[in-house]
């Protein structure tokens, strides 16, 4: 079969990737690389999933409230195990003796929940972070826009649609330590779609001006948060000089 060429928009998105600023499965690959994580559950899964590029070494576990979206990714292999299940409203016991089930263990090493909390009202994305806790041993990375991003019910999909915005002062109370990525805010609009129909637009946001205000630490600036704790507490400052996995 002949190979298409890539589109410009495709060539430029993955030039922003390779050069821009650490994403969200940079976060994870640290935190994999580091050794101590062995099974993961990805919470409102979807279709699709960063965590399929780290299998087999990392057993990944789906969990999403819709049995279509489970059904899809079942077709196209994309997680280990899978469980249909609302996290919001099914008590945390529930889920670790489900976990249990599949995986011998009720709790798991990481846990994940990518552009979901966005999708809830905030009084339920506080629910989704404590039943987070309830399920990890280690670790939880959360990816979510920062700040409120329009985004309606598209495509004919009613959970399309963004009910609340995440700050990093909102990670940073509960102990997270929080980053941004992708870009900036500036330079997005509806959807995270460029404000400035340009092709490149995206490429010089990511890879140049995120660089040049530092939104990598400077989350306030960015597009987008990754958010990581480790629900053991912060690691001791003493012992080592590898503080931290995401010390710059």
């Amino acid at each position: 079969m002949t190979r298409r060429p890539s589109s410009l928009r495709t060539r430029l998105a993955s030039w922003a990737r390779t050069f821009g600023p650490p994403t969200v499965v940079d976060y994870v690959r640290r935190v994999v690389d580091a050794g101590d994580c062995r099974t993961v559950v990805d919470i409102g899964c979807g279709m699709s999933s960063y965590l399929t590029r780290f299998r087999p070494g990392l057993k990944t576990i789906g969990i999403d409230a819709h049995p279509e979206a489970i059904r899809e990714s079942q077709r196209h292999d994309v997680h280990d195990e899978y469980l249909v299940a609302d996290v919001i409203k099914m008590p945390a016991q529930t889920i670790r003796q489900l976990l249990a089930d599949k995986i011998g263990d009720q709790k798991v090493d990481l846990v994940t929940a990518f552009s979901v909390i966005e999708h809830l009202p905030k009084h339920d994305g506080w629910k989704l972070l404590e039943k987070c806790e309830e399920l990890s041993s280690k670790y939880i990375i959360v990816e979510t826009p920062n700040g409120f991003l329009e985004q309606g019910p598209e495509f004919g999909n009613p959970f399309q649609r963004h009910l609340s915005g995440w700050f990093a002062h909102d990670f940073e109370g509960l102990g997270y330590q929080c980053f941004g990525t992708n870009g900036t805010k500036y330079l997005r609009g509806y959807m995270g779609e460029p404000r400035i129909p340009v092709p490149g637009t995206l490429v010089f946001d990511q890879v140049l001006l995120s660089r040049m205000i530092g939104a990598r630490d400077r989350p306030h600036h960015a597009f987008e948060l990754v958010a990581v704790k480790d629900v053991r507490g912060v690691p001791a400052r003493h012992a080592s000089r590898d503080n931290s996995l995401f010390e710059s």
